[in-house]
């Protein structure tokens, strides 16, 4: 079973061309392509050749270049600081997973239920990146529920149905 979900998870892994990730991190395929040689020794498992030598990107690569973007842009570093910064948080992250945190590492891997297709750090990443995500539109689905309330609170009273008041005495005396 867990050869052929490893043979799943390869065959699925790698559907993002350079252009997708270009317009998913909101810069140039240029710029993928400089990020990619900074990073090139984590990024090296995650990346393919494609038909005519097109590179193809998996999730985990591209969780790894959004962190690089995070790190770059909150923290004000340039491309190879913050090339740097990556590299130091996924060598402690193997570090807990590959011994020097013993079993809690492994457990971990496991429990988060990324060990059959060999989740990592990368993948951690982009799952609490979308969970920062889901909060944030929770959060704004609650804001404008808020403000419907106000404005419902605040509107006019639906007009009554029926004749003014001065077209029912006119009517009125018109008729008797």
């Amino acid at each position: 079973m867990s050869t052929k979900l490893g043979v799943i998870c390869g065959n699925l892994a790698y559907v993002l061309t350079i252009e997708n990730v270009a317009t998913t991190l909101g810069i140039t395929e240029r710029g993928v392509r400089l990020r990619i040689d900074l990073l090139s020794g984590l990024l090296d498992a995650h990346l393919r050749r494609g038909p005519k030598n097109q590179l193809l990107f998996d999730d985990s690569a591209l969780a790894i270049l959004k962190r690089l973007e995070e790190v770059r842009r909150l923290d004000g570093l340039s491309l190879r600081q913050a090339a740097q910064v990556v590299r130091e948080e996924m060598e402690r992250q193997r570090g807990k997973v590959s011994g020097e945190g013993g079993r809690i590492g492994a457990s971990e891997s496991v429990k988060d239920g990324t060990g059959e297709c060999g989740g990592d750090w990368s993948v951690r990443k982009l799952i609490e990146e979308l969970e920062r995500e889901r909060d944030y539109w929770r959060e704004m689905a609650l804001k404008l529920q808020e403000q419907v309330r106000e404005l419902e609170r605040l509107a006019l009273p639906a007009p009554r149905e029926g004749r003014p008041w001065w077209g029912r005495r006119f009517f009125r005396w018109f008729w008797s």
